[in-house]
């Protein structure tokens, strides 16, 4: 019998899975040594980088950036105020030990750690058929402004395209690193990295910057998750469908959350359905996050989505939010209902 797993990397190899692969069913999701990427208490501290953050409580529940404390405002700065965590001083034996009896979902709320009660690893006995994948927070983008604020970060790219060049390329260099510790010490599938490039309706920076500054030092890191033997998933909120054939070029293979409001997802999955794994497609804001939002409309949302996108495989459920909590069940028992027989219909294979 076919695993949760193996179902969803058929979905990852641009295939028709057995049925629609679902992130809150299918999926073992943890962070690899993830002080390296924001402080994770409740109060306010520094990551690795000495980046200062401040938990936000509900409905963020998550660590911010602090506003106003920056480790450097002039990107000139970089070289000397920028200090790489030293990976070689870190015992990863130890590190993914603890990171994969970890609870993911309580690093999100900051409610600790949840080991198996006979000290087993999260991936035996019941998890041990689900996918296995790491998110990777803070790309060279997202982490140069929790450096220097957002604002700051904007600047430097429209004046200082040079220097902001070898930042990226320094960025990327320790990224591959990091890659190349996670590939060797943890048992994983799937990286989800993160760098977001757009808001809701545009990009922070025009296309031909992206394709200058970024895309050079982003085809290096797929690369490097490819040699390490890891599908590389690309995490980018907002609208960013002017750079999908850019990231196609390059070898990523899935790309989140593809929200309603950014991109035309019906029509991208069409050019490239075959190329990309689809992740997500869902109006998380509007149907899943209002304070106002019903499980009838959570259900139909969910219909909306597949019905556009999992036609053909290369298509996995994947709902965006904070609120987890108050989407999830009315989701799960659609997905049930829906999802898990959507193939069974020879005209949606």
């Amino acid at each position: 019998m076919m695993t949760k797993r193996e179902n969803a990397l058929k979905a990852y190899r641009h295939e028709t899975p057995d049925y629609i692969p679902c992130f809150l069913t299918d999926f073992s999701m943890i962070q690899c040594c993830p002080d390296l990427e924001r402080y994770t208490g409740i109060t306010r501290g520094k990551d690795y980088w000495g980046c200062d953050w401040t938990f936000e409580p509900a409905p963020i529940n998550a660590p911010m950036p602090t506003p106003g404390v920056h480790l450097f405002e002039d990107i000139s700065e970089w070289r000397d105020k920028l200090k790489f965590p030293d990976l070689e001083g870190i015992d990863w034996v130890k590190q993914a030990d603890i990171d994969v009896h970890s609870d993911f979902f309580g690093l999100l709320t900051g409610k600790g750690i949840t080991p198996n009660e006979d000290g087993s690893s999260i991936y035996d006995e019941d998890k041990k058929d689900l996918l296995r994948l790491a998110m990777i927070l803070n790309g060279p983008f997202e982490r140069l402004h929790a450096c220097m604020g957002f604002q700051n970060a904007l600047m430097a790219i429209a004046a200082e395209p040079e220097e902001c060049r070898e930042y990226f390329k320094a960025m990327a260099d320790w990224k591959i690193e990091y890659l190349k510790k996670i590939g060797k010490y943890y048992d994983l599938d799937v990286i989800m990295f993160h760098d977001d490039y757009g808001t809701n309706d545009r990009m922070f920076m025009s296309p031909d910057t992206w394709r200058k500054l970024i895309k050079p030092e982003l085809a290096r890191i797929v690369k490097a998750c490819h040699e390490a033997g890891m599908i590389y998933e690309h995490h980018s909120c907002g609208f960013v469908e002017p750079i999908i054939p850019d990231l196609v070029e390059i070898g990523v293979d899935a790309l989140d959350p593809i929200q309603a409001c950014n991109i035309n997802a019906g029509k991208l999955k069409k050019k490239y359905g075959n190329k990309l794994t689809f992740v997500g497609g869902f109006n998380n804001q509007d149907a899943f996050e209002r304070s106002d939002s019903t499980p009838e409309g959570i259900k139909a949302e969910y219909r909306r989505a597949v019905d556009l996108l999992a036609q053909g495989g290369s298509y996995i459920a994947f709902p965006m939010g904070v609120a987890f909590a108050s989407f999830a069940e009315p989701f799960i028992e659609e997905h049930f209902k829906y999802g898990m027989s959507f193939y069974q219909n020879p005209a949606n294979k």
